[in-house]
């Protein structure tokens, strides 16, 4: 066996460290721990910005869904839920406790175009907050999560004008009958029923208004003139109740029976109570102003508010509130005039039945009725049939007529011009658009 010269060794150690063969896969072997750690942290960077966009875009989807519950008049609940469950449906996985909606919006930054959204009840505000456990980036950092959040802010806007609602969910909630002739100036129909016949204008009944829209289907064969739409919008969206959040009167100044009605009471909000009884009125009575006069039905059956003959009831700036089940009427020729409240909490309301009961009113006596105001019986079985009188209505009167469902059974002639009447804007086929 050949023994290496010992006087060799340090010849060897330097043709070792001039030897090049074998180099690169030592360089590679110290890189390549580096490599992969470099390759790992791209791409867990990469996932996170895709998770940011997932997050953006699952919360465009969120306020939209909300929006359209807004725009329908849903409260905050329902418009929470419907967020949530689209933010979900679009890949959000936060859970539910990282799901902000704000309406009106209170903490958001200005929309696109420079509006204060704040406290604007024309826009609704969703954040989504999602965490996620961090994998190789753990261990350059001194968190184990990170936090991703977006916002988005909608607006509920445009939309049409309408004089005329029906709420009632699947009956066909407008219609004329006989030869009834409605005259509407300056503003919509509007109808929330799924119906094929959400409106419903046949015979020789004829309605000539801006527009109509229902979210089911218009039945027209004749008699519908539309002045600024080329027809009649079906499928459209909820057109919202625009007093549902106003509360009914709580308390009154003075209790009565019914039939001291109208000669006793006083102060603000005067009530007249009885069990299932009947008001009628024979003769010609003044209400006080800036009164809001409320009648409860204590009974199980219905009571009736009636003008009989001649009769008459004017009034300015007042309310009538009805409580429990009512039939209130116009009989042969008696009239009714009345405004309602320009200010307070029940500014826009003329007369105004019980959300909770069927509160149906048939204004229909020869003389007819003129309100300056709503006539507003939000309960879907709540009928009301309306016969504008001839008498013309004059800038800043207006007259809107929101129930169940709505029957026109003769002349009408309304004016939507409610600069000065505090009637609060039905708006109907509003769109929503991603501002911020």
């Amino acid at each position: 066996m050949t023994m290496a010269n010992p006087k060799s060794r340090p010849n060897l150690g330097a043709a070792f460290l001039k030897d090049v063969h074998g180099g690169a896969a030592i360089i590679m072997g110290l890189m390549t721990p580096i490599i992969i750690g470099g390759l790992a942290f791209g791409a867990e960077l990469g996932g996170w910005e895709l998770t940011k966009r997932q997050v953006q875009n699952a919360a465009d989807t969120a306020a939209f869904a909300a929006g359209t519950q807004v725009r329908s008049g849903a409260d905050v609940d329902v418009i929470t839920t419907a967020a949530t469950l689209v933010a979900e449906e679009s890949g959000y996985d936060g859970g539910e406790d990282g799901v902000g909606v704000e309406y009106p919006p209170a903490t958001a930054p200005n929309a696109a175009d420079g509006t204060d959204p704040n406290g604007d009840n024309a826009f609704v505000y969703v954040t989504l907050t999602q965490t996620e456990r961090r994998r190789f980036t753990r261990f350059f950092s001194d968190g184990d999560d990170v936090t991703f959040r977006s916002a988005a802010l909608a607006h509920i806007e445009n939309g049409r004008p309408a004089c005329v609602l029906a709420l009632h969910p699947s009956a066909t909630s407008v219609t004329t009958t006989g030869s009834a002739n409605v005259e509407l100036t300056g503003c919509d129909v509007a109808s929330n029923s799924i119906s094929s016949s959400a409106v419903s204008v046949g015979g020789s009944g004829d309605i000539t208004t801006d527009c109509v829209s229902a979210v089911g289907g218009v039945s027209a064969t004749s008699g519908l003139h539309l002045t600024e739409c080329a027809e009649a919008i079906e499928n459209a969206p909820v057109t919202a109740d625009p007093y549902r959040n106003i509360p009914a009167p709580a308390t009154c100044t003075s209790t009565h029976n019914y039939n001291q009605f109208a000669n006793q009471g006083s102060g603000a909000t005067r009530c007249y109570t009885g069990s299932s009884g009947n008001i009628q009125i024979n003769n010609n009575i003044t209400l006080t102003s800036n009164v809001t006069y409320v009648f409860k039905n204590t009974g199980a059956s219905v009571s009736e508010f009636r003008l009989n003959g001649n009769g008459s009831l004017n009034g300015t700036n007042i309310t009538l509130y009805f409580e429990g089940k009512w039939d209130v009427k116009l009989n042969g020729n008696s009239t009714m005039n009345i405004s309602a409240q320009t200010t307070g909490p029940y500014k826009g309301l003329a007369i105004w039945g019980d959300r909770n009961s069927e509160v149906n009113m048939d204004l229909t006596g020869n003389n007819g009725a003129k309100v300056v105001g709503a006539i507003y019986s939000p309960n879907k079985l709540s009928d009301i049939a309306f016969r504008g009188s001839n008498v013309a209505y004059s800038a800043g009167q207006c007259t809107q007529v929101i129930g169940g469902t709505v029957l026109f059974t003769g002349n009408s002639d309304f004016s939507t011009d409610c600069t000065n009447s505090g009637t609060t804007a039905i708006m109907a086929g509003q769109t929503i658009k991603i501002v911020g």
